[in-house]
């Protein structure tokens, strides 16, 4: 029960009889919250940690280590020592540290961490890892990184230091990146062979006319998130066993930019990367760049794709039938429309062979009442979906007017080319 309590609760629990006076040092979780400890007694609370942590080493092995503090308390608390107490005896399993409000990047991690025979999972927040010479964590399975500056401020070590971090941990197979271009990486490599989740996120708009390449080579790589906006090289390869993806990427596109040839040779790579996937998400302003690219670049064939959720707009409605061609076997569709401020004249006539042997579940999300393209959307499907078992709409809106009524007459009513279609309107 006790480890389930702030620390701060579970240190006042020694005042309740002799048995309970020493109760608190046993448990196997420290949760630290500098925010909990009001500012008076934060010196007598770092006593209370160092006991704690001092505490008869034979005793049960602490589990985890949860700290979270302002730059401006660094000072108040010996945090480097406290970790690598962890690290050093007490065995830890799962260490989670995370800077709030950070003026600028603090170095606290003790080398020691990067040698732990224990640790299973790492989570740093805006912390500054500095020059690794060897990373071995043989038991780490999760590492997630959010805001880490890498190296230092002056060196050219960044790549390396993410390189070493990674095939430092033979069995890892969860990373969580998330980067910021004051990491000072300008190569991201990524390479695992035990990889089985990777998220990766580096938001556009942060830059400062740099080039960033990223690069990911895992061949047991089953789930991808990748939210990359900043890098204008991007390698993917090695991914025969990726069985989902999650794309939501501007590929570094400037808009007012000329489609070039480069930029459409990294989509496409990318895409022909990522080709055995079997389930996707891709967000609307991915759908927007390939709809851009589309004359210059084929769509790259998706044979094992049974699973699409894409978010389309009325400005790039005309690629879905390109891009469900390239979907030969898929059976589910998901699609979250958007009406774009500037209508475009639609022309849904191509016909795509899922959709004459294979799709049985198409949902459409987000429609307007009687605006014309959604609807015009939701009879492409009926008319040629030869297969289909059930269609579901939502609209963003609900029936008021007769108007409305007769939009939902029509759609249940509608030519279907599926006799055992059912539509279901929400």
């Amino acid at each position: 029960i006790l480890s389930h309590l702030p620390i701060i609760d579970s240190v006042k629990t020694n005042v309740l009889s002799k048995r309970w006076e020493s109760l608190w040092l046993t448990v196997s979780t420290l949760d630290l919250n500098d925010r909990d400890i009001a500012p008076p007694y934060k010196k007598l609370f770092a006593t209370f940690i160092d006991s704690f942590l001092d505490h008869n080493f034979e005793s049960p092995l602490l589990q985890s280590l949860k700290i979270k503090y302002d730059e401006c308390n660094v000072n108040l608390f010996p945090i480097s020592e406290w970790i690598a107490t962890a690290v050093d005896l007490r065995g830890i399993h799962h260490l989670d540290v995370e800077i709030r409000n950070p003026m600028h990047v603090v170095d606290f991690t003790p080398m020691t961490v990067y040698k732990s025979k224990t640790l299973v999972s790492l989570k740093l927040r805006h912390v500054r890892v500095r020059n690794l010479m060897e990373v071995s964590l043989p038991c780490l399975r999760l590492m997630s990184l959010e805001n880490v500056c890498y190296g230092t401020p002056l060196g050219k070590e960044s790549d390396l230091c993410v390189e070493k971090l990674i095939s430092g941990c033979p069995v890892l197979e969860d990373l969580d990146l998330v980067r910021k271009c004051s990491d000072m990486v300008k190569t991201l490599r990524v390479r695992s062979q035990s990889l089985k989740m990777l998220r990766l996120e580096f938001p556009s708009g942060m830059g400062g006319g740099d080039e960033y390449e990223v690069e990911i080579d895992a061949p047991g790589l089953e789930y991808m998130s990748f939210k990359d906006c900043q890098s204008d090289r991007i390698v993917v390869k090695n991914l025969n066993s990726l069985v989902k993806i999650d794309v939501d990427s501007g590929f570094n596109v400037k808009f007012g930019d000329s489609e070039d040839l480069t930029k459409s040779d990294t989509i496409r790579d990318f895409l022909t990367g990522v080709s055995t996937v079997r389930q996707m998400i891709i967000s609307q302003p991915t759908l927007e760049i390939l709809y851009r690219y589309s004359k210059l670049l084929p769509v790259a064939e998706f044979q094992r794709l049974y699973h699409l959720q894409a978010a389309f707009s009325t400005s790039s409605l005309q690629l879905l039938p390109a891009f469900l061609e390239s979907c030969p076997n898929l059976k589910n569709l998901v699609l979250d429309f958007s009406v774009s401020a500037e209508s475009e004249q639609i022309n849904l006539t191509n016909v795509p062979r899922c959709l004459t042997s294979t799709l049985e579940c198409v949902e459409i999300n987000k429609l307007i009442m009687r605006e014309e393209t959604g609807i015009k959307l939701v009879n492409y499907f009926l008319e040629n979906a030869a297969v289909l078992k059930k269609l579901s709409v939502s609209f963003t809106d609900s029936p008021m007017a007769d108007e409305d009524l007769d939009t939902y007459k029509e759609l249940l009513t509608a030519t279907k080319r599926s006799r055992i279609c059912q539509v279901f309107i929400s």
